[in-house]
């Protein structure tokens, strides 16, 4: 059975299945309190289509372009209390989790265990470094907008 074996990889649940429960707990957490879940989604699937897209394989791996580590610190920066900045860590993973599989599943012509290379590079893989490193990015360009917007920046009126 693939699926049980995949889960019983040290390295995949570091990879893989560790960052995903941490998602689903933060979005479980924090989804509610999103104005624009609409955007959001609209974002979401804007940073997945642009890893499908941009992914090739190499001698190295599979390489993505993870356009979530730009979009969701930037949304923070320029939404503020409108998108919760812990939000961008499932985003990021969700995003990168989607052409990871497709990535996985293509090089494999998708027969049985063709998962296995998501996650595999245990705690070296983008799935668990590329969220926590747009979180920080997240955490830190929130800390930043809050003082722009006590100077006037980011305004929601028209002045």
């Amino acid at each position: 059975m693939p699926a049980v074996n995949y889960i019983y990889n040290v390295d995949c649940d570091e990879g893989a299945v560790l960052p995903s429960v941490i998602s689903i707990f933060i979005a479980l957490k924090f989804w509610r309190q999103a104005k624009d879940q609409q955007i959001i989604i609209g974002f979401l699937l804007f940073a997945a289509t642009l890893g499908l897209f941009t992914q090739y394989w190499s001698i190295t791996g599979l390489h993505i372009f993870t356009g979530g580590f730009i979009i969701w610190p930037v949304l923070v920066l320029l939404l503020g209390d409108r998108f919760p900045w812990p939000l961008a860590y499932p985003l990021t993973f969700t995003g990168t989790l989607l052409p990871d599989l497709y990535g996985a599943g293509t090089a494999a012509n998708w027969t049985a265990g063709w998962f296995f290379g998501v996650g595999g590079a245990g705690f070296q893989d983008a799935l668990f470094l590329v969220p926590l490193e747009t979180l920080i990015a997240a955490a830190l360009l929130n800390q930043i907008g809050t003082y722009l917007r006590k100077r006037g920046y980011f305004s929601r009126r028209a002045s």
